[in-house]
């Protein structure tokens, strides 16, 4: 049976008449995941590129559904479940739909189904989706919108799945797991998590329209839940997935600002650029756009460099052993946190401007970068012309072995000294 959605459920899209849960859908073509996040703006990871419909198609129940297309010649693809949601159904069944009616054959999974509808060329196509039968409707919270949450959850319990979405991300949470969570309760998450990523991930990455290259991202990014054991939280292509206690620690009212340290970091892989992130640094620059969240936020996990982590950083840069490595682990303790001051005592000397400038020169530039040597030099000799400093003292206090003949690059670039040297400063 489908359901119609109620008035104050309807979601913000390009697509003028898109409304979430209603039988009568029209979608937009968008700009494909891969062009967007690896070709544009250069990070390692592809953002969400599909949209939600607000509705769950039961195992083993065929759908009808009717295409009927408004611009353009492509038509897009019917997604049937949610990446990572469940181990039985990892990846989601993808449908191509045809113009006119189609009947798409059920299966022992079903799942919550979502659109993609996307190009490699500049998105011109526009279709009116009309689901007609075998879908029902689950639960969806669109920020600022929705006053019937917690009727929703007790009307729609055919769907296992709910969905929160913002302006950035999609939330999939169970519905029993979702029923805990009061109006107020999930508009305040939502309300939060814009905050974190626009003024806190997407902010410090530069994306502020300053030229094409700096435009916000198109697509949001799936947060959901997951039955995977032996995860805490995961960041991957077209999604970030977390075990039920880090939707409990990070993703609930009561925790989200004083302990949102898993979901902003989930969030940060997806931001990380490529040219400048060598083999030692996936979990360490990750942290650049978690702080900036958690500042955003006024959340306690701005001050989480405090204390042991850098005083374990401070005993490794007081190591004079010429040996000394920055990407050995058998000098450091805990060195994901010991690298992560040294990134953070570049923002400490140089401030916000100096990583915005850093994303959008990279964006700009687009270098093409495999070796760690490759991507150590591009982050010195760019940290050195972003900030108009020689940190040829700083880099080697920090065990940077990159080669010699970068540290004569940025002997020929004649900067001048910092004031202040970075590797002494640390938060107050």
């Amino acid at each position: 049976m489908i359901h119609t959605a109620p008035a104050d459920s309807a979601a913000k899209s390009t697509a003028p008449l898109y409304s979430l849960g209603s039988n009568v859908q029209d979608f937009s073509e968008g700009i494909d995941g891969s062009k967007e996040s690896l070709d544009r703006l250069r990070q390692g990871f592809v953002w969400s590129d599909f949209e939600p419909t607000g509705y769950y198609l039961p195992p083993n129940t065929s759908l009808t559904l009717t295409v009927a297309p408004l611009a353009g010649t492509t038509l897009p693809k019917l997604l049937i479940g949610t990446y990572s949601f469940d181990t039985l159904r990892w990846n989601p069944r993808s449908e191509q739909l045809a113009a006119g009616d189609n009947t798409i054959t059920g299966d022992p999974y079903g799942g919550l189904l979502w659109i993609r509808f996307t190009t490699t060329g500049t998105p011109t196509a526009k279709v009116r989706i009309t689901f007609k039968g075998g879908a029902v409707r689950a639960p969806v919270f669109v920020k600022d919108k929705t006053t019937d949450w917690t009727a929703q959850l007790n009307q729609y319990t055919q769907s296992p799945a709910a969905i929160l979405t913002n302006n950035n991300t999609y939330l999939v949470f169970e519905r029993n797991r979702a029923l805990s969570t009061s109006n107020g309760d999930a508009n305040f998450i939502l309300q939060t998590i814009d905050k974190g990523v626009e003024k806190g991930e997407n902010y410090i990455a530069g994306m502020d329209n300053s030229a094409p290259e700096n435009a916000p991202p198109t697509h949001k990014i799936l947060m959901t839940i997951s039955n995977a054991k032996n995860i805490w939280g995961v960041a991957s292509y077209y999604r970030t997935w977390f075990a039920p206690g880090l939707m409990n620690e990070a993703l609930t009212a009561k925790n989200i600002v004083d302990n949102g340290w898993g979901a902003w970091h989930e969030l940060g892989h997806l931001h990380q650029q490529q040219a400048w992130k060598w083999s030692t640094l996936g979990e360490v620059t990750v942290n650049i756009y978690t702080l900036a969240a958690e500042r955003a936020v006024n959340g306690t996990g701005a001050l989480r460099l405090k204390g042991p982590t850098t005083t374990n950083a401070m005993n490794f840069l007081a190591i004079t052993d010429t040996s000394k490595d920055f990407n050995s682990d058998a000098q450091m303790t805990d060195g994901n946190f010991t690298r992560l001051v040294m990134f953070h005592q570049l923002w400490l000397a140089f401030g916000d401007q100096f990583y915005i400038t850093l994303h959008k020169q990279t964006r700009a530039e687009k270098p093409s970068l495999s070796a760690d040597a490759e991507k150590m030099r591009y982050f010195m000799l760019k940290a050195c012309t972003i900030s108009g400093k020689d940190l040829t003292t700083f880099f080697k206090k920090w065990g940077f072995k990159p080669g010699a003949s970068v540290y004569t690059e940025i002997a020929s670039l004649g900067l001048p000294q910092p004031a202040v040297e970075p590797s002494t400063l640390k938060d107050n």
